[in-house]
């Protein structure tokens, strides 16, 4: 299979062919540039696209923007050397599959060609079809322990399964690498004050969200996999968690894969701490103006940029 590398910088190409002679299954092409590359890609079908995000002329993330138009099933995954915190976000965003920060190391290159198979093979079974939003919001309004089939703990029911379903679709990014997948400051009422998804999540469903995690709240003690052992509240749905940090006035909800350890909880702790003490006036008496409420979006990607790859398990 063939992987193309687009990157203006000649000791990242040269690096990367040396890393490329080890394997035999990969054969890796390079361009300079991005009109180098769309030329390329018209010509040969790659397996997937390494794609530098600072560039002279096109940058990375307005090519990524051109491929995944056209494109759509190709995985990329951009390349940074910048410590820019809303580089990823970025790319995330504009559908990248993942990000590696430079210099790469052989065996995360290795890693990430090996998710770009399995996402390929996955993108040829087809998936099952996403139920349209008003069909969501419905499941979460009937999102209740009983309803749910969850006052008994460990029971799932045909209903609930397909909730959890829908909030995978929904929240979940198919092939990224780093844990975090979404974070939503909320109000007690569920009222979404800011909100950081590597997933586009549509603006028509971001209150939806709200109320679905203030049902998740109201019964997590009869969840069907709760962690009694950790300082924040957190919930298990299939492969997916989302872990709650709860404050004086609001709520962060932190949706993730794999393992959080301590120093990604006090993190998620730290980060609710610092924005009501910032905000605390205004949180205490708020009309639902969300311009009075001072760096919601800055903390949620400070944290992101914390505790996205962090090593703690």
């Amino acid at each position: 299979m063939k992987i193309l590398a687009v990157d203006d910088d000649h000791a990242v190409r040269v690096s990367l062919n040396v890393m490329f002679r080890k394997w035999s299954d990969v054969v890796l092409e390079v361009a300079e540039e991005a009109q180098s590359a769309m030329e390329m890609l018209s010509k040969e079908e790659y397996l997937m696209m390494f794609c530098d995000v600072d560039m002279p002329g096109m940058d990375g993330l307005e090519l990524l923007e051109i491929v995944r138009e056209e494109y759509p099933t190709m995985p990329v995954v951009m390349l940074t050397g910048n410590q820019d915190i809303t580089t990823p976000i970025k790319a995330f965003q504009g559908g990248a599959m993942d990000y590696l920060q430079k210099p790469m190391r052989t065996a995360v290159v290795r890693e990430t060609i090996d998710k770009a198979f399995e996402v390929v093979e996955k993108e040829e079974k087809k998936r099952t079809g996403i139920s349209d939003v008003e069909g969501f919001k419905k499941m979460v309004e009937n999102f209740s322990p009983d309803k749910m089939g969850l006052a008994e703990s460990g029971v799932k029911t045909a209903e609930f399964s397909k909730l959890v379903n829908m909030l995978q679709e929904k929240l979940i990014h198919p092939s990224k690498l780093g844990k975090i997948h979404n974070l939503f400051l909320l109000t007690k009422s569920g009222i979404v004050i800011s909100n950081l998804t590597t997933k586009d999540v549509e603006g028509s469903d971001v209150d939806i969200m709200g109320g679905m995690f203030s049902a998740v709240k109201d019964f997590m003690e009869d969840a069907v996999s709760s962690d009694s052992d950790s300082s924040l509240n957190d919930i298990q749905f299939g492969d997916f968690h989302i872990k709650f940090g709860a404050g004086a006035y609001t709520d962060l909800a932190v949706v993730y894969v794999g393992s959080l350890g301590q120093d990604a909880e006090d993190a998620v702790t730290d980060a609710l701490i610092a924005f009501e003490l910032e905000n605390m006036k205004v949180l205490e008496d708020w009309n639902g103006d969300k311009s009075l409420l001072k760096n919601a979006d800055e903390g949620l990607e400070n944290l992101f940029a914390k505790i996205d790859k962090s090593k703690d398990a």
